[in-house]
């Protein structure tokens, strides 16, 4: 057995109910060898698995006994012929309301209803379903709908911002799509579904769910009820949650890593608070994220005023395994120059991006799709175009 890069896509620190619903692990042969991968189906005799966007077929006489058992008591989130309905009654946009998404104004304060109703229902293996307009809790423990609201009014606000951002991220548009959520009490629970040790939350892209533990969404036990610490703040769900809502083209090689984690790392450092992103303050706010930590959590990538980055060409097709393997900086960088293409670059339209974005989603990848970014400058030119934009803002970016 190999040992592939992680499927799971991480965000500022790594991010459901029990594994009967997830097939995440870190997965053991008879040799004692180690795989990260999610179940995608199975038989009495293999066990498919998602690794590094591939299926992957491996008998289950390879697998250690933990890793057998654990496939003979998983069970599917889902059938494959309810996401097939579900795909259908979502249809595909046309191209004509994709560019329209492509030529909404920027954003610049983004509210979600913080009156809106939570339903509360139970369901199976002694789990809670809370549903609000367009996700859907489950949890193990029990919660109230108070404190629910709290955290749903974060994931719908970061859906309208992913939305109101002009990426035409179409999948953001859809309406009471019930975006799948897991919770656990524990920590200790959230890493025996399989989520990351070390981590905050993760998406599962191959689910599309995002797991998370209690703690992650600024809840406290407080006797036999949580409640919500208000001193809390969260960049590593805003991060997921864009994740979750953003389009798949734009995790292909040329994209997945720099402009993937960039953006998430742009939308989880603008300013929040009760339900509202001040969108109007984002460029100050990534870049003191970036290069110091924030005065009002103390957290942040801290790359300081002068950042010796590599050879822009390189950092933009490198592959995610290496891309995560120095994740502070790189995340950091990758939010540098997300903003840099969102605001300053050109005639400060994010045009260049947008191209780029139109790009892949008319199939190209890599270089390919990056040539629409450059926009008939070089790599070495476009390097200076990005260094003298931040100049002018107190950031020196030496690319080597």
């Amino acid at each position: 057995m190999k040992f592939p890069i992680k499927v799971i896509c991480v965000g500022s620190s790594l991010f459901l109910s029990s594994s009967l619903y997830m097939g995440a692990r870190t997965w053991t042969d008879v040799k004692g060898r180690q795989i990260d991968g999610e179940i995608l189906t199975k038989t009495t005799k293999l066990v498919k698995l998602s690794m590094k966007g591939k299926a992957v077929e491996i008998p289950l006489t390879k697998l250690s006994k933990a890793d057998r058992d654990f496939v003979a008591s998983w069970k599917p989130s889902a059938s494959e012929s309810n996401k097939k309905q579900q795909t259908k009654k979502l249809g595909k946009p046309s191209s004509a309301e994709v560019e329209a998404c492509f030529n909404i104004p920027w954003p610049k304060l983004v509210s979600a209803d913080v009156g809106m109703e939570i339903e509360e229902k139970s369901g199976e293996d002694n789990t809670f379903i809370y549903t609000s307009e367009n996700y859907e809790f489950v949890s193990n423990t029990k919660l109230s709908k108070v404190v629910v609201k709290r955290f749903a009014v974060l994931f719908e606000a970061t859906r309208l911002y992913v939305q109101q951002i002009p990426y035409a991220s179409m999948k953001s548009y859809r309406k009471g799509a019930n975006y799948k959520v897991m919770l656990f009490d524990t920590m200790s629970s959230y890493h025996r579904a399989g989520g990351p040790m070390g981590s905050a939350g993760v998406y599962m892209a191959s689910k599309d769910m995002i797991m998370v533990p209690c703690d992650s969404l600024g809840l406290v036990k407080r006797g036999s009820s949580w409640a919500l610490d208000y001193d809390k703040t969260n960049k590593t769900l805003p991060h997921e949650i864009t994740h979750q809502v953003t389009d798949r083209e734009y995790y292909v090689p040329g994209a997945r890593g720099w402009f993937s984690e960039g953006m998430a790392e742009y939308i989880a450092a603008t300013p929040y608070r009760s339900g509202k992103f001040s969108a109007n303050k984002a460029e100050s706010a990534i870049e003191q994220y970036v290069t110091s930590f924030a005065k009002k959590d103390g957290r942040g990538r801290n790359l300081g005023k002068e950042i010796n980055a590599p050879d822009l060409r390189q950092f933009m097709m490198m592959s995610y395994g290496q891309f995560t393997a120095n994740g502070n900086f790189n995340y950091g960088l990758g939010a540098l120059l997300v903003t840099y293409f969102n605001h300053y670059d050109g005639e400060g339209d994010g045009e260049n991006i947008k191209n780029f974005l139109r790009a892949l989603k008319a199939g190209k990848t890599g270089e390919d799709a990056l040539e629409a970014l450059r926009a008939g400058r070089t790599f070495e030119e476009l390097e200076a175009d990005i260094t003298k934009g931040w100049r002018k803002r107190g950031v020196k970016i030496n690319f080597g």
